[in-house]
C-alpha cells in the first residue's frame, strides 16, 4: 500500500502545482500516515502557501478533500487531508 500512498502524494503535489508555483509546493512538508481507519495526508507549510490550499471561505481545500476520497475509494481506503502549520515556526526560528 506504500506505492499507492506514495502515488496519491505525488498526485496531490501535482494537483497543487495547478495554482501554486513549484517553489512554494518544495516549501512544502507532505507526510502520510496510516490507521485502521485509513491514510491521514498532513500538510505542513508557510501560511502564505497554505492559505492558496485552502482557498475562500474552504472552498479549496474543501475540494481537494472531494478529490483525494475519490482516489481513495479506486484504491479501497479513506484518504482525509489536514492543513496545518504546526512545528514549522520552530523550524525558522
Amino acid at each position: 500500500m506504500s506505492d499507492k500512498i506514495q502515488d496519491i502524494i505525488e498526485r496531490l503535489k501535482k494537483l497543487l502545482s495547478l495554482w501554486i508555483d513549484g517553489a512554494q509546493i518544495e516549501q512544502l512538508e507532505i507526510e502520510s500516515k496510516v490507521d485502521e481507519k485509513g491514510v491521514l495526508i498532513e500538510i505542513n507549510g508557510p501560511k502564505e502557501v497554505l492559505s492558496l490550499i485552502i482557498g475562500k471561505s474552504g472552498q479549496t481545500v474543501n475540494a481537494i478533500r472531494t478529490i483525494l476520497k475519490s482516489m481513495g475509494g479506486a484504491m479501497g481506503a479513506a484518504i482525509s487531508l489536514k492543513v496545518q502549520t504546526r512545528g514549522l515556526e520552530d523550524k525558522q526560528n
